[in-house]
C-alpha cells in the first residue's frame, strides 16, 4: 500500500531535473456535477494534458498506460478531472478502504497554493472512491489533515475516471490578481507497482515541491475563510464482573457527555482549532506491554485532535531517535494521574484511568512570507480517586489542575534554503494538596533551531539548542534529581551532587548534524549533548540525560532496476556515548540492508553490535556497573503486496558477550484480501529471552546492597485485524491482541565488584533469597470493534465495542495452553460507545 507522494527512503526524498511544465486553467460559468462521469460540457471545452513519466519502477521511462487531466475553476472551487486510461480495465484494483488508508489503483493532485515551493496540499482518490489527503511542508507530511472536499469515481470501458471539487477554503493563499500555483498530478497502477507523475521526478535529489509544474490562468478569486463547528454527543455503557461488598464494582456503569470541536480561519493563512470536553473513546487501545526497566514505555499518539497538524510541534532532540527524544509529547496531556491512594483494609477505591481534558486550543498555519506558527494550550482537570469505607465516601486528589502550553515558530529564508526557528513549552500546576508536593509547580523547556541547505538541498547542516527550568517544593526537585534520567544520588558520580533542599532544576543541551542527503551515496555526521539537569518529561519525552553522543552514518541506494533486482540500499553507522564526567558509557555499530526483487519480494536484514560499556542506571541509583557488549541481528522477507495473499516473516537474535544475555524472536504477518472490500490480518509473534543481570531490588542501609538475578522471559502474542469497507465513507474494523508474558527469576546475586573485568566476578551468588519470589505472569486481551460512517462531509457516527481481560499470577513458568484457557475464562470488561458528531460550516 502506498499513499500519494509518500515515497521516502531514509532521508532521501525527490526532486525534478526536467524542465517545469505549465498548465493553463480556465474559468467555468456553470460548475460541473461531481459524479465521476466527466460528461459535463465544461470538461469537453477544457484543456486536457498528459505525457506522464514513470517514477517507479523505471524512473524516467514512459508509463505503460496513459493518463489525462483537466482543471477548471470558479469563484469558490477548483475542479479536477482525471482519466486513468487502461487497455486492461478488468485488472484495475478497486479496493474500498477507510480514509487515509488507500489501497489499489489511485490518482491524485497536489497544489502549492502558498507559491513557496515547500508546501503542498495533496488530494488522492482510489479507483473505488476512497480518499487520502495530506499536507506536506518542510516539517514533514501530515496525513491526519482532513479537509472537506468532494470526489467521485467511475468505471469506464477505457479505464476509470475521477472528478474532484476542492473548495478554496481548504487551501491557503493570499489576495492578488493572478495566481501561479505549483502543480503535480500522479497515478499509481497497483498491479504493476507503477507510479508516474505529470511533472517528471528524479529520485536522486532531495527536493519535491520546489520542482512542481505551474498551474496558470487562475485570476480574480478571493481567499475563503471558514468557521467549522462540530458538536458531538456520546453515550457509554460499561459491563464488568460484579464484586461482592465492593460498592464501585456493581457490574454496570453508564456515562453520557457532550462536547464540541471547532475550526476557525483567523486569517487566510492561520487557523484556530479547539475542543471542549473531548472524548476519544473510539481510539484504538495501546498495545499490551510488560516493562521491567526503569524507563517509562513510549506510546504513539492516536487521538485525532493532537495528531492532526502535529508536525509543527515536532522538535526532536537529534536525528538518531526522533520520536523518543523531543520537547513536546502530546500523550502527557490527559495522562494517567501521577498520584494514587493506597487503600486500608476494608476500604475500596475507584481511581480514574486518565486525566480529563477540560479544553484545548491550537493556532497553526503558515504565512505567505514563510512564517510557520504553532500554538497549543490545554487545561486538564483536578482529578480524584473516590474511596469507600463502610459506606462512608471520600475523595483523594490524584492529579492537580494543570495548564499545558507549547509554542513553535519557524521562518523560511533564502527560498527555503535557510530555516530558523524556536520552540517554548510550559507546564503550570496548582499545588494545593499535600500529596502534590512531589510534582513540579512549573516546568519550562525550549530551544532554537537552524537548518541550512546547499546545492539544491543536496547538503544540509542542522543545529538545535535546548534548555529546561523547573520549580517546585524540595520534594518535587529531589524526586527529579533521583529519577532514572539522572540519578544524582549515585555514590560514584563525582560530577553530580544530590541536594534535597533545592527548589529548582535547570539543564541545557544541543545537537548538530550535517552531511549529504541526495543522490546514491549519502552521509551524516551527528553529535548531541544533554546536561544532567536537562528535563523534558513534564510535557516532552527524554528518558536519559547526562550524556554526549557522537557518530557518523552513511548510506548507498540504487533505485534503477537491474537484472532481477528493482532496488536496494545499504547503510551503517558508528557511535560513542560518554557522560559529562568524560566516562565512556558505550560504543557500537549499526548496519542495515534492503533488497527488492523484480517480483516485488523484499528482503531486509540488520546487524548491530555494542562493545563493553558502563551503565549508570542498571542499579537504579546505585554505583555504575560494567556491562558486557552484545551482538544482535534481524532478518525479514516479505512477499508481493499486490497479491490477495501476502506474508512477511521476521526473526531476530541477540547474544550478550560472556553469555550475559540471549534472545530469539520469531514473527509472521499474514494478510489476505479475498475481495475489494474485505481484509484479514494475522500477526503472531514469539519471544524467548534470558538476561543474567536483571535488577531485582536494593536493600537499603548504611551500606546498601544491590540484588540482581537471571530472568527467563517468554512472550506470545497475536495481533488480529479484520477491515470491511462497506462504502468509501462507511467501514467496519475489528482489532484484537491476546498477550501472554511470563518472567521466571533465578540465580539471585549481589553486586560486589561492579567494575570487575570479568562478568562473573562482579557478583556474589546468594545462598538463599529471603524476600518474596518475584516470579510472575501477565495475561491480557484487548479488542475494539468500530463502525464508522461519515454520513456527510465532516460529520461522523461511531459505534464502538471494546473488550478487555487482564490476569496476573505469581508463577513464572510459561504454560501456553494454560494461559490461553485462563485468559479465555477471565471475566471481561465490555464497553459499548455511541458517538455522533455533526459538522456545520459557516
Amino acid at each position: 500500500m502506498r499513499q500519494f507522494f509518500v515515497i521516502f527512503m531514509m532521508m532521501v526524498s525527490m526532486a525534478s531535473s526536467a524542465q517545469p511544465k505549465s498548465y493553463t486553467s480556465s474559468r467555468v460559468l456553470e460548475a460541473p456535477v461531481i459524479d465521476g462521469q466527466l460528461t459535463d460540457d465544461s470538461w469537453s471545452g477544457a484543456l486536457w494534458s498528459g505525457d506522464f513519466v514513470q517514477f517507479e519502477p523505471n524512473s524516467g521511462a514512459a508509463p505503460s498506460q496513459q493518463t489525462l487531466f483537466a482543471i477548471l475553476y470558479d469563484d469558490n472551487n477548483l475542479y479536477v478531472a482525471i482519466k486513468a486510461l487502461d487497455d486492461e480495465p478488468d485488472k484495475i484494483v478497486r479496493r474500498i478502504s477507510r480514509r487515509d488508508d488507500v489501497d489499489g489503483d489511485w490518482v491524485g493532485v497536489a497544489i502549492d497554493s502558498y507559491e513557496d515551493k515547500m508546501t503542498s496540499f495533496e488530494f488522492t482518490v482510489s479507483a473505488s472512491g476512497s480518499k487520502v489527503d495530506l499536507l506536506r511542508s518542510e516539517s514533514g507530511t501530515d496525513e491526519t489533515w482532513d479537509p472537506i472536499w468532494e470526489v467521485k469515481t467511475s468505471q469506464q470501458r477505457d479505464g476509470w475516471y475521477a472528478e474532484i471539487r476542492i473548495p478554496y477554503s481548504q487551501l491557503r493563499f493570499g489576495k492578488k490578481k493572478t495566481y501561479n500555483w505549483g502543480l503535480e498530478v500522479g497515478r499509481q497502477i497497483y498491479r504493476l507497482q507503477e507510479l508516474s507523475f505529470w511533472q517528471p521526478i528524479d529520485k536522486s535529489s532531495s527536493q519535491f515541491v520546489a520542482h512542481f509544474g505551474t498551474l496558470q490562468g487562475i485570476q480574480d478569486i478571493m481567499p475563503k475563510k471558514e468557521i467549522e463547528i462540530v458538536p458531538f454527543l456520546l453515550s457509554q455503557l460499561t459491563l464488568s464482573e460484579k464484586e461482592t461488598d465492593n460498592p464501585f464494582a456493581t457490574g454496570r456503569r453508564t456515562k453520557a457527555s457532550a462536547g464540541v470541536d471547532g475550526k476557525v480561519s483567523l486569517t487566510n493563512d492561520i487557523t484556530l482549532n479547539f475542543t471542549m470536553n473531548p472524548d476519544f473513546g473510539q481510539v484504538e487501545a495501546d498495545p499490551s506491554d510488560v516493562n521491567l526497566t526503569n524507563f517509562e514505555t513510549y506510546f504513539n499518539e492516536k487521538r485525532p485532535f493532537f495528531v492532526e497538524g502535529s508536525n509543527i510541534y515536532h522538535y526532536p532532540f537529534d536525528i538518531t531517535n526522533n520520536e523518543r527524544n523531543k520537547l513536546f509529547y502530546s500523550r502527557r496531556l490527559g495522562r494517567e494521574p501521577q498520584f494514587s491512594y493506597d487503600p486500608q483494609e476494608g476500604e475500596y477505591v475507584r481511581a480514574p484511568d486518565r486525566t480529563n481534558i477540560l479544553g484545548a486550543v491550537k493556532i497553526s498555519g503558515k504565512t505567505r512570507k514563510g512564517t510557520s506558527l504553532g500554538i497549543l494550550n490545554a487545561v486538564t482537570q483536578k482529578m480524584y480517586s473516590e474511596t469507600d469505607r463502610g459506606g462512608e465516601r471520600n475523595n483523594y486528589a490524584v492529579e492537580p489542575l494543570s495548564n499545558y502550553f507549547s509554542g513553535r515558530l519557524e521562518q523560511d529564508l533564502d527560498s527555503g534554503n535557510l530555516i530558523v526557528g524556536g520552540m517554548l513549552t510550559a507546564v503550570n500546576r496548582k499545588i494545593d494538596e499535600v500529596q502534590f508536593a512531589g510534582a513540579a509547580r512549573s516546568a519550562y523547556t525550549g530551544g532554537l533551531n537552524l537548518t541550512k541547505y546547499w546545492k539544491n538541498k543536496s547538503y544540509t547542516l542542522t543545529a538545535r539548542t535546548f534548555f529546561s527550568h523547573l520549580n517546585g517544593l524540595p520534594d518535587a526537585i529531589t524526586r527529579l534529581q533521583q529519577s532514572s534520567a539522572r540519578y544524582y544520588q549515585r555514590p560514584d558520580a563525582g560530577h553530580l551532587t544530590l541536594d534535597t533542599t533545592r527548589t529548582s532544576l535547570s539543564g541545557f543541551g544541543g545537537s548538530l548534524s550535517g552531511g549529504k542527503i541526495s543522490g546514491h551515496f549519502n552521509f551524516l555526521v551527528f553529535s548531541s549533548w544533554s546536561s544532567p539537569g536537562l528535563e523534558f518529561n513534564d510535557i516532552g519525552y527524554k528518558p536519559n540525560a547526562d550524556m554526549i553522543l557522537n557518530g557518523v552514518w552513511g548510506s548507498y541506494r540504487e533505485w534503477r532496476p537491474r537484472g532481477i533486482v528493482n532496488q536496494y540500499e545499504f547503510n551503517g553507522s558508528t557511535f560513542q556515548v560518554v557522560n559529562f564526567s568524560g566516562q565512556t558509557l558505550g560504543r557500537g555499530t549499526e548496519s542495515f540492508a534492503y533488497l527488492q526483487f523484480r517480483n516485488y519480494y523484499d528482503i531486509s536484514a540488520g546487524l548491530n553490535s555494542s562493545f563493553n560499556g558502563i551503565s549508570t542506571t542498571l542499579l537504579r541509583g546505585g554505583p555504575s556497573i560494567r556491562t558486557p557488549g552484545e551482538i544482535s541481528s534481524w532478518f525479514s522477507v516479505e512477499s508481493d503486496n499486490r497479491r490477495k495473499f501476502q506474508a512477511e516473516y521476521e526473526m531476530s537474535f541477540r547474544h550478550g558477550f560472556e553469555n550475559s544475555a540471549s534472545s530469539v524472536s520469531y514473527g509472521l504477518d499474514i494478510t489476505y484480501k479475498p475481495n475489494n472490500r474485505l481484509l484479514f490480518s494475522l500477526a503472531p509473534q514469539s519471544v524467548s529471552a534470558v538476561d543474567h543481570q536483571q535488577y531485582v531490588r536494593t536493600v537499603k542501609g548504611e551500606n546498601p546492597s544491590y540484588i540482581l538475578s537471571s530472568i527467563r522471559k517468554h512472550i506470545a502474542q497475536m495481533e488480529m485485524r479484520v477491515n470491511y469497507g462497506i462504502t468509501p465513507d462507511m467501514s467496519l474494523q475489528w482489532y484484537a491482541l491476546p498477550y501472554l508474558f511470563s518472567g521466571d527469576y533465578s540465580d539471585f546475586k549481589t553486586v560486589t565488584a561492579p567494575h570487575a573485568k570479568r562478568f562473573v566476578d562482579r557478583f556474589t551468588p546468594m545462598t538463599s533469597y529471603p524476600y518474596e519470589n518475584p516470579d510472575f505472569h501477565f495475561l491480557q486481551f484487548r479488542s475494539n470493534l468500530v463502525y464508522r460512517w461519515e454520513y456527510r462531509p465532516g460529520s461522523v457516527l461511531f459505534l464502538v465495542w471494546s473488550q478487555g481481560r487482564t490476569l496476573q499470577g505469581k508463577d513464572g513458568t510459561f504454560l501456553f495452553e494454560d494461559y490461553v484457557c485462563e485468559l479465555a475464562q477471565a471475566p471481561p470488561q465490555n464497553d459499548f460507545l455511541i458517538k455522533l458528531s455533526f459538522a456545520k460550516i459557516f
